[in-house]
């Protein structure tokens, strides 16, 4: 348990699953005030029984005016806001050719423009308070593409670069910005994908939600520009950096599933 996170007013997107769930979890754990948003309003007031004293807001990270009433209502009970923790996104998983305009479109609303609107709606409060921590969940799939994953890979990227160039706009007016890079990491969002990959023999080696949450807490507390979970993704990031075409190679290799999989469903 670390002081650090005591009594600091904490927004977690896409808290009602997930890694957003195990984020909120160990923050509350560490005394840390929770504001749980996402869409589904029934699951979030069952997490905030369970994190007693948290204050759980239906948003949609897509809509402006559903940002603004995070930030309003989160001022309201709390009177400020500490740290940000972008986590909402959705997943496509199938060959690029397959996806339609309008998936890839749901992508980069949810998980680049919504994180985006997100910032954009608590930096006034931060600048204001002249501190402030934001936190972006991406992927090791925003450092390296992967087979089936182009679109959400797209999504990513953008989400790095944009993370990248935003820590080097507001570090000095005291708001700091960290990256998170994990793995495939066990949640509903990727049961299919992993029971799926089993079923074929294929090992994924997911990670789980909780040990997500440590590394972003970690990342936090440590102010760490990008974090890599498991140590492995890291290890992945700079073998591309050197040797693209062999890691490009690997990918496909060990790819979770075939184009030929996507065609027996159509």
């Amino acid at each position: 348990m670390s002081n650090f996170f005591k009594n600091k007013v904490v927004i977690i997107t896409g808290a009602s699953s997930g890694i957003g769930l195990a984020t909120a979890r160990l923050l509350y754990q560490n005394g840390a005030k929770c504001v749980l948003a996402a869409r589904r309003k029934g699951l979030l007031d069952s997490i905030a029984k369970e994190l007693e004293g948290s204050l759980p807001i239906e948003t949609d990270v897509t809509k402006k005016d559903s940002l603004e009433n995070l930030v309003k209502e989160t001022l309201k009970v709390f009177g400020r806001i500490d740290i940000l923790i972008n986590n909402a996104g959705i997943l496509v998983y199938k060959p690029i050719e397959q996806c339609s305009e309008e998936e890839l479109r749901e992508l980069m609303e949810v998980n680049y423009f919504g994180a985006v609107g997100c910032v954009n709606a608590v930096l006034p409060i931060m600048k204001q308070q002249g501190s402030g921590h934001i936190v972006n969940v991406a992927s090791i799939a925003g450092k390296l593409g992967f087979p089936s994953l182009g679109y959400y890979a797209a999504s990513k990227f953008a989400l790095v670069g944009y993370s990248q160039a935003l820590r080097q706009e507001i570090k000095q007016v005291g708001i700091f910005v960290s990256t998170i890079c994990p793995g495939t990491v066990n949640t509903p969002m990727t049961e299919e994908i992993i029971e799926g990959a089993k079923k074929k023999g294929k090992n994924v080696l997911p990670i789980s939600a909780e040990k997500v949450a440590e590394k972003i807490l970690y990342g936090i507390e440590k102010k760490k520009s990008e974090v890599f979970v498991p140590r492995a993704t890291h290890s992945l990031y700079f073998l591309h950096f050197f040797f693209p075409k062999f890691t490009e190679w690997l990918a496909w290799k060990f790819r979770a599933s075939d184009p030929n999989d996507f065609k027996a469903e159509e």
